[in-house]
């Protein structure tokens, strides 16, 4: 048996309570397919629904899986995208420019994948969170192809951060990031974000989303001696002020819907932990 997940979806293009019925069947279809005993469905927005979630043959989902909260940056030009950053995102940006870091794109060959691995695994002992396997991520680019991206900030000749964004429709999603423990005092991870919005406006993406905030807004963001906390596993007040800090929409993510084929199984699985919530 197995249990059926859809993240950020269903992507619907029509009048949501309309396609709905052909949607169900779909997902109906699938999760016989592989013996689900019940289908998690994580919404990305609104699916056109009215009336309660029984109404639409589903329950109350489990906890969210994904962020359930993110920032969303209208992408405009660069001027307006930089007068709407807090002052001190802004200044990080300028900052970078003038002290000659230079982003651009990989080129998508093992020296890349090994560079963007070895920045992330500096990052990952740092923040204290997982990341998954060198593969994982060429699969990525792989599967997005030329709408992906890989971009490179460099201090020298210094790997100083990298990231992986995407774009989706009209919207570009930064999905991967890393930098270095060493050389990330000039600002570059503030310069890559803003060139990774001017990559995904080229696309023709209209919002740079930037990926999950805390649920919650922290009380207080301030660290030792008055600095901004960094972030180091659960605690996202660093995460939170470098987001933010890019100006746009915060976007709270609605609730998850759970379609059940075997009630008492899928009741047993979140009982047992095996489902989230």
């Amino acid at each position: 048996m197995s249990i059926g997940y859809l993240p950020r979806g269903p992507v619907l293009d029509g009048d949501g309570q309309a396609i709905w019925p052909e949607f169900r069947a779909l997902l109906d279809e699938t999760a016989r397919r592989h013996r689900a005993i019940s289908v998690i469905v994580e919404p990305d927005g609104p699916v056109g629904l009215t009336g309660s979630f029984r109404n639409a043959g589903f329950v109350q989902g489990p906890g969210h899986v994904q962020p359930q909260r993110t920032v969303k940056v209208p992408l405009l030009d660069d001027e307006t995208m930089l007068k709407q950053m807090h002052q001190k995102t802004r200044y990080s940006v300028r900052l970078a420019q003038r002290r000659g870091v230079t982003v651009a794109r990989a080129a998508l060959d093992a020296a890349s994948y090994d560079a963007f691995y070895r920045l992330l695994e500096d990052t990952a002992e740092r923040n204290d969170f997982a990341i998954h396997s060198r593969a994982y991520y060429e699969d990525f680019m792989a599967q997005f192809g030329s709408r992906a991206v890989m971009l490179m900030a460099m201090v020298e000749d210094n790997l100083a951060a990298a990231l992986i964004a995407a774009a989706f429709g009209d919207e570009a999603i930064y999905m991967y990031g890393a930098s270095s423990t060493q050389h990330r005092a000039h600002g570059a991870a503030f310069l890559l974000q803003f060139e990774a919005m001017r990559w995904a406006r080229e696309c023709g993406c209209v919002r740079y989303d930037l990926w999950g905030i805390p649920d919650v807004d922290p009380a207080s963001i301030a660290g030792e001696g008055g600095s901004v906390a960094g972030t180091k596993g659960d605690d996202w007040r660093g995460l939170f002020r470098f987001k933010t800090g890019f100006g746009g929409d915060v976007v709270r993510y609605p609730p998850t819907m759970e379609r059940r084929y075997h009630p008492v199984l899928a009741w047993l699985a979140r009982r047992s932990g095996v489902i989230n919530g």
